[in-house]
């Protein structure tokens, strides 16, 4: 097991002041068109910079509202790759979830706790910040290099995409993807949950937290249509009861196999026929096992 530092707490900036600093780089809300070239290729400039310390300083008006609980970070001879930001295999996943494992879930749910987290871990250089613009759909394209070529054109298509890898890597972009942003594009935070449900499903269903875990990182398929569902169609999933019961069906059905195609329009049409169940009996009342009969019920 890795061996992490002493825990401590830490500033947590204002909400309020984060969503004003991302709105002066992606402009009027759920807008595609940002601020002002000159605003990103600054703001990108900052971030390419080899020392995090002026990265930081770009916050430094930022107020400070409270203090964080004591959490644990990383060793300070293990700092993230940028790959990793942007794809955390299951054992980064992992470890940030151990690392973090008494963050209360009302903190986690909150895009600014995780961008004051990771400007945390910018301080104490176990984040380069140019990694933060890492794609994730890269293979080996560093952050660095995203930020080099776009400060270098005026066009700002790249400087938007660059900018908004950064705030999504940061905490996310409720202003555009609403608070699914905590659990799909922030990758630190989406670690975070789907350690967090994966021990929840575990203990309730008696499974491996491993599968469980495995079986939540499918080619962003389950995790995906679980999270669209529970916080914009389908809220009776965020009950734990119901939850747990639904991913262990899932599993025995064998989601793993197809693609993932097939796979997310077994689980979409699933959930409609969950949510017509719901319609007119209170599932959240229920326990996992009498939710996993009924289940057992419907085809997945």
């Amino acid at each position: 097991m890795q061996n992490f530092s002493e825990a401590s707490d830490f500033p947590l900036y204002s909400a309020a002041d984060l969503t004003r600093c991302r709105h002066s780089l992606l402009g009027k809300k759920k807008s595609h068109n940002g601020g002002s070239v000159v605003e990103k290729q600054h703001a990108l400039a900052v971030a390419a910079e080899n020392s995090g310390v002026h990265f930081i300083d770009w916050f430094s008006d930022i107020v400070v509202e409270s203090r964080s609980p004591k959490l644990s970070f990383r060793s300070k001879g293990r700092p993230l790759t940028g790959q990793e930001i942007a794809n955390p295999p299951i054992e980064t996943e992992q470890e940030n979830y151990e690392i973090l494992n008494n963050l209360p879930p009302r903190l986690a749910a909150l895009p600014s706790f995780w961008t004051s987290y990771q400007l945390e871990m910018v301080r104490r250089e176990l984040i380069d910040p140019a990694d933060l613009a890492t794609p994730i759909t890269s293979g080996k394209v560093t952050g660095r290099a995203c930020l080099q070529k776009a400060i270098k054109r005026t066009k700002t298509n790249l400087l938007d995409k660059c900018t908004r890898t950064i705030l999504r890597q940061l905490g996310g972009l409720p202003e555009v993807r609403g608070y699914v942003t905590v659990f799909v594009d922030c990758r630190l935070s989406r670690a975070w949950w789907r350690g967090h449900i994966s021990h929840q499903v575990a203990t309730d269903m008696k499974l491996s937290v491993d599968d469980v875990w495995s079986h939540l990182r499918l080619t962003d398929a389950t995790w995906d249509q679980l999270q669209q569902f529970t916080v914009k169609r389908l809220t009776v999933i965020g009950d734990r009861s119901v939850r747990s019961s639904l991913i262990a069906r899932l599993m025995e059905s064998g989601i793993d196999k197809g693609s993932p195609k097939k796979r997310r329009q077994r689980i979409q049409a699933f959930l409609s026929r969950v949510g017509a169940r719901s319609a007119y009996q209170a599932l959240g009342s229920l326990t996992p096992k009498q939710n996993l009969e009924i289940f057992r019920e419907m085809d997945v």
